[in-house]
């Protein structure tokens, strides 16, 4: 679900199991951005742990970039 989080649009996602099934696919072609780079962080091993995650996406510089942060609420 699309959410402003500390001024920015971000796709919130609550993962209450871990581990997570990879790669991670949702069904619209909406989420499927977020999902890429979710898939990628965990791969990474930015994230590590179930919890609520915010994940923004930005196109600078001809490349898709995107940043996952923990939302502690």
């Amino acid at each position: 679900m699309l959410q402003t989080v500390a001024g920015r649009q971000v796709y919130v996602v609550n993962f209450t199991g871990w581990p997570l099934d990879l790669p991670i696919t949702w069904e619209t072609e909406e989420e499927r951005p977020y999902a890429v780079a979710l898939t990628s962080a965990i791969k990474a091993g930015i994230v590590t742990a179930a919890g609520k995650y915010g994940i923004h996406l930005e196109h600078k510089n001809g490349k898709d970039t995107y940043s996952i942060f923990q939302i502690i609420e």
